[in-house]
């Protein structure tokens, strides 16, 4: 009984918030931007979660890099906005540009994890 009482809530949160695309944190993931790379937190085809991103813009502002798999030779570009970000320096990015074999990549693998 005790199990099902902290269950309950985690359930009724995934339940609320509703994806549009399922999130995944593996494989790795490698984002590059401004001199920075990053193992991103999580991703899925509609963006990612960065801890500690270096950039302070705002809300709304373009991020521009590369992205790919993190034992990849070669990344490919991208574009995303910021959709959200918390005092403790995580950011949540939205690809608005991205190579669209590389967006097929992470729909696919996040949907059958």
């Amino acid at each position: 009984m005790l199990g099902e009482t902290k269950i309950l809530p985690w359930v009724r949160r995934l339940l609320e918030e509703r994806r549009s695309h399922m999130r995944a944190s593996q494989p790795w993931l490698r984002v590059e931007t401004d001199g920075f790379a990053y193992i991103v937190r999580d991703w899925s085809a509609g963006g990612t979660a960065i801890d500690h991103f270096h950039y302070t813009g705002h809300i709304g502002g373009l991020v521009s890099g590369k992205v790919g798999w993190s034992a990849a030779e070669a990344l490919t570009p991208f574009r995303a906005d910021i959709v959200r970000r918390s005092a403790d320096g995580a950011t949540i990015l939205r690809w608005l540009d991205i190579d669209p074999t590389l967006l097929a990549e992470l729909d696919h693998i996040a949907r059958h994890r």
